[in-house]
């Protein structure tokens, strides 16, 4: 007869803790969807600020490069500054742009990466290029060797490599040269930004990767340490980690580690 109370308390607490475990399952579901919900709705404001400024800075931009070309006819030395200015400044706030659009991206966290094959020296290349038209800073690069290809998310692998190159170039100072390495070491493509300019002070260096921490007039003269932040997030969410060298009057070294993780195409080819 006990057997028989046992077997039928036994049956009770497991009946008990199915149906408490189902209760929770409904819960977590719940929650979930919450919670993917919210982030929908974190992620539709930069997205729709993203392009609603896109849009008219690339008109902007536009038209001051057809005049930067003189295709209107030809521009006075005062024009031409002029010109520079509101490229510069459009340039500015285009970054400020995709960075908040890729720090949405990246601190939702539940947004995966669209990983794709990347050969990161041409992705290096077109970064400093590109900047090497938006600045007077001398910039070299050392980029030399075999094609290097990883599975990455593209878009914001430029974007974190363009605001690495582009704050070494407002921070390395009047006269500094900005060089870009990209080497191999140990499965891990290393990229090197480093300057011979004024350094950073320790104070600098704790504030690097944290975003409107300045006062107004750094933040004009330096930008807001949002686009240092997205590219550390950016670089980790690819496994990679990036490391600061700087001393006051020496210059500063960021380096940015990612490791070297072929995409099924290479993968394939690899095996052929």
């Amino acid at each position: 007869m006990w057997i028989l109370l046992v077997v039928i308390a036994a049956g009770l607490v497991l009946t008990n803790l199915w149906i408490r475990s189902r209760r929770s399952l409904v819960l977590i579901r719940r929650d979930n969807e919450q919670l993917r919900t919210l982030v929908a709705h974190r992620m539709e404001h930069p997205n729709v600020f993203s392009h609603e400024v896109r849009t008219p800075l690339a008109l902007i931009q536009g038209a001051a490069e057809l005049l930067s070309e003189e295709t209107p006819g030809p521009l006075t030395e005062r024009q031409r500054e002029f010109v520079e200015t509101i490229l510069d400044n459009t340039a500015q706030m285009s970054a400020l742009a995709e960075n908040m659009l890729a720090e949405a991206r990246v601190d939702a966290q539940l947004v995966e990466l669209h990983r794709s094959q990347v050969e990161i020296r041409g992705l290096v290349r077109d970064a400093v290029n590109e900047l090497r038209r938006l600045t007077h800073t001398a910039l070299e690069m050392q980029n030399s060797g075999r094609r290097i290809l990883l599975a990455a998310d593209a878009n914001l692998l430029r974007q974190a490599l363009w605001n690495l190159v582009n704050n070494a170039v407002r921070h390395a100072g009047e006269g500094a040269v900005v060089t870009v390495q990209v080497t191999e070491s140990e499965g891990c493509v290393v990229i090197c930004v480093s300057d011979d300019g004024a350094g950073m002070s320790q104070a600098e260096r704790e504030q690097l990767f944290r975003p409107f921490t300045g006062d107004l007039t750094a933040m004009e003269n330096h930008g807001t340490g949002l686009g240092m932040m997205v590219t550390q997030r950016v670089i980790e969410a690819h496994g990679g980690r990036v490391l600061v060298d700087t001393l006051a009057g020496r210059g500063t070294s960021i380096f940015c580690t990612i490791p070297i993780v072929p995409s099924p195409a290479v993968q394939k080819e690899d095996q052929a």
